[in-house]
């Protein structure tokens, strides 16, 4: 039996040092829905359902605006270019409440920055970046080796 953990244990860890440091895939941007029109600050609806892949207590997130929908992330998490950040957030899983001196819980709305360089109907991509912290993932410590982000996007048009 401990052969197979041991065994078990060393592949996992081999996987996620060869593993892409971003992928898509990542939780469901329920709203704003594809599509939505926005304005210069306006607040709109926000919901992120996460993956919690490796069902954490906590799963951290950030919340970008781009011209073009990403293809990949930066080494760190984040978007190369973009219009607006709009922050870290930190989402409690099974209930759980805030965590004290961390970053708080994603907000219901989000409201939009300075939109008037953008003509109407030109589209811009929300991009929610979900973090899977090193060594996280049951059994504890043994993966990801180090820290996974994966991300979704939905278009959004200048109204």
């Amino acid at each position: 039996m401990r052969f197979l953990l041991t065994t078990v244990a060393a592949l996992f860890a081999v996987s996620a040092a060869v593993a892409a440091p971003s992928k898509r895939s990542a939780g469901t941007i329920a709203a704003p829905l594809s599509g939505t029109a926005i304005s210069s600050g306006e607040a709109i609806a926000f919901t992120y359902h996460n993956v919690n892949q490796c069902e954490a207590g906590y799963t951290p997130i950030s919340v970008w605006l781009s011209v073009d929908a990403p293809a990949t992330l930066k080494a760190g998490g984040g978007l190369d270019d973009y219009v607006d950040f709009f922050g870290n957030y930190l989402i409690g899983n099974f209930g759980l409440p805030p965590l004290s001196g961390s970053a708080p819980p994603p907000p219901s709305t989000l409201t939009m920055p300075d939109l008037s360089s953008y003509a109407s109907g030109t589209a811009l991509y929300f991009t929610v970046v979900e973090t899977t912290a090193a060594h996280s993932c049951p059994p504890e410590g043994i993966v990801p080796a180090t820290d996974v982000y994966i991300f979704s996007t939905t278009a959004v048009t200048v109204a």
